[in-house]
């Protein structure tokens, strides 16, 4: 096996377990936004008091990202599409970030931060194997 193709397996590799990684935890996030009761909810994330439309479309954002960064490379149905969920992912934390900070909310922003990294890092990998196939 070449250096080169030992090179793009691993970085194949890191790509697919950052999107399984991203998709969970924006999964898990989807899912407690949407179905977990609004009391026990507000305990947890304070913002969420009083915010049911934006709990709910914040919910349904996070739930279509967390799909789009996997199903379209797995299927290899437009796999761009999960370059494009990568791009709206960043768009959803950066808006996250503002309302948070807006909100004196600074201690809520830590997986927000990691969620931009994580997905920027998907973004590197992608162009990156793009370019060595």
């Amino acid at each position: 096996m070449e250096k080169q193709e030992v090179k793009f397996k691993v970085f194949n590799a890191l790509l697919w377990s950052l999107q399984v990684l991203l998709a969970l935890t924006l999964l898990w996030g989807g899912y407690i936004k949407l179905f977990m009761p609004a009391e026990q909810l507000s305990e947890m994330w304070p913002w969420t008091a009083g915010n049911h439309v934006l709990v709910t479309i914040a919910g349904v954002a996070d739930t279509l990202a967390g799909i789009g960064i996997i199903i379209p490379r797995l299927l290899r149905i437009w796999p761009v599409l999960t370059l494009y969920a990568c791009y709206g992912i960043v768009l959803l934390m950066v808006a996250a970030i503002i309302f948070h900070v807006s909100r004196g909310e600074g201690s809520q922003l830590g997986i927000n931060f990691a969620v931009i990294f994580m997905t920027l890092s998907v973004i590197v990998l992608w162009k990156y194997l793009g370019k060595s196939n």
